[in-house]
């Protein structure tokens, strides 16, 4: 207890250092396995390294091991490491520096074991020191372990790091939390680090294509990860929209729009890329980067809605870590909230965004005064916020098969159409295209198109019709104008 005086008042202060089972309480803050390894990662970059492995196995006892080549840690920097918030979240960090409150290597790890080993070799040196949250409780007391040289060669994976020049070795032991979470580990790890890799494919995506200047690669037991880039760019059909740029408290945030390709144009690989948040609807709206690293993805923040017209748009937002203290950004980097200053420039900017993206759906690649030129099979009917489908009885190609019909055949033609109208699968539709399937309907070519042409131009003849005619008016309908020489093509049908 310690006495102070101000003037002729007397105040008591009593030391209260937090009781051990506040590591205990701490393990909730709310990381997955995927995230909390990211976490690892994350300083791993911080200490430059250009090579990360990770490891898991189950002899001599189930583990998760890390092990990087980067600059290592003497004795007290790795001391200062393993202390909770052993740096300020205000302190000023370098641009390389994924670190934010100085608890994610311990938050992280003992979020899914209760005991962390960090072994690190820096200028040929090598200490290591654990956290054991057993052995915490039980002594009460915020006790940290000093390995012996014994104790740290008989670590799984340590060769690993002894071969290596410098680096750093993180094990989790006593893997408590990630058992609950994925259950029997000797038949769910290979299945829970298949997830793993898919996060880090994605998070890490641009430091794996080497954006930062420099090689960097991360393995899973020796299978080197391929970035999963969420906006396609290796697809000459992903449109490009134009960057941007502003400024808030002296920071420059940079803003690249990106439109996906139609889903029928994506391959299946590409497809699974791009459903980074569950379908691709899902996952459109901003992507947010702290140095390269991808901390959110699929939101709009509320400033636009998801719709379907716009699932097609991603929006990838640069900004540094020194702004950290206005997005909000948790202990997981996992969640952020945008300020207003930069939520307005967002909103300016996202109607614009989006335009592209519905673009992509209204027209499927169609040029836009085409659709003046055209004569549909289906007309789009809107009718005071509602709308249906018709067939056009005046397309050229309907008009051919029902111009010359009897007047009690045309009855019965007239009740097939509505019919047909009338039971359109527009909710079907919408739904499979909301399961991100991909229409493809059967597309009549070479020569099934012929015949096709040949049986409009046999009923055309019939109703008084020419060549000519003929020839201009189904060019300019489907499938015909889909072809790159319509008329050519139905010339040779009237002249055979």
């Amino acid at each position: 207890m310690v006495w102070t005086t101000t003037g002729d008042l007397v105040t008591t202060e009593q030391i209260l250092p937090p009781d051990p089972h506040l590591m205990e309480s701490m393990r909730a803050v709310g990381y997955t396995l995927q995230t909390a390894v990211a976490d690892l990662i994350d300083n791993s970059i911080s200490a430059s390294a250009t090579m990360v492995d990770i490891f898991f196995g189950s002899s001599p006892y189930p583990y998760v091991a890390l092990v990087d080549n980067g600059e290592g840690m003497s004795s007290g920097e790795a001391i200062d490491a393993m202390r909770l918030a052993g740096t300020s979240p205000l302190t000023k960090r370098n641009p390389n520096d994924l670190g934010r409150f100085g608890l994610g290597l311990k938050t992280a790890s003992l979020s899914q074991c209760r005991d962390l080993v960090v072994v690190s070799k820096h200028e040929g040196a090598l200490c290591g020191f654990e956290w054991n949250i057993d052995h915490m409780i039980a002594q009460q007391t915020w006790s940290l372990l000093v390995l012996a040289g014994d104790e740290l060669k008989s670590l799984p994976r340590f060769n690993e790091l002894a071969d290596r020049t410098s680096g750093t070795l993180v094990i989790w032991r006593n893997l408590d939390r990630l058992t609950a979470t994925v259950g029997d580990l000797s038949s769910s790890f290979d299945a829970a680090m298949t997830e793993v890799r898919s996060h880090l494919a994605l998070v890490f995506h641009r430091f794996l294509a080497g954006e930062h200047g420099q090689r960097f690669e991360i393995r899973i037991n020796r299978v080197a990860i391929q970035g999963s880039d969420p906006y396609l760019e290796s697809n000459k059909a992903t449109q490009l929209g134009p960057s941007e740029s502003f400024s808030v408290a002296g920071e420059q945030i940079e803003v690249q729009p990106y439109t996906l390709p139609h889903l029928n144009r994506m391959t299946p690989l590409e497809k699974k890329r791009a459903q980074v948040a569950g379908r691709v609807r899902d996952s459109q709206g901003f992507y947010i980067y702290r140095e390269l690293r991808l901390v959110i993805w699929g939101t709009w923040f509320r400033i636009a809605p998801k719709d379907d017209l716009g699932k097609l748009a991603r929006v990838r937002v640069d900004i540094p870590n020194t702004l950290d203290h206005l997005w909000s950004l948790d202990i997981k980097k996992a969640s952020a909230a945008p300020p207003p200053q930069i939520r307005d420039n967002l909103r300016r900017i996202a109607g614009r965004i989006v335009a592209p993206s519905r673009s992509v759906h209204l027209y499927r690649g169609r040029i836009v005064q085409e659709q003046s030129r055209t004569n549909p099979i289906w007309n789009v009917i809107d009718d005071r916020g509602n709308f249906r489908y018709e067939i056009n009885r005046e397309n050229p190609a309907v008009a051919a098969l029902t111009d010359r019909m009897m007047p009690e055949d045309m009855t019965q033609m007239s009740t097939l159409l509505t019919l047909l109208e009338s039971t359109f699968p527009v909710e079907d539709a919408y739904n499979r295209l909301g399961q991100d399937e991909s229409h493809s309907p059967q597309q009549p070519s070479g020569p099934g198109l012929e015949s096709l042409a040949s049986a409009l131009w046999k009923a055309y003849k019939a109703s008084g019709g020419n060549p000519e005619q003929f020839v201009s008016a189904m060019a300019s309908i489907e499938p015909f104008i889909l072809t790159s020489s319509p008329k050519e093509l139905l010339r040779k049908v009237v002249n055979d």
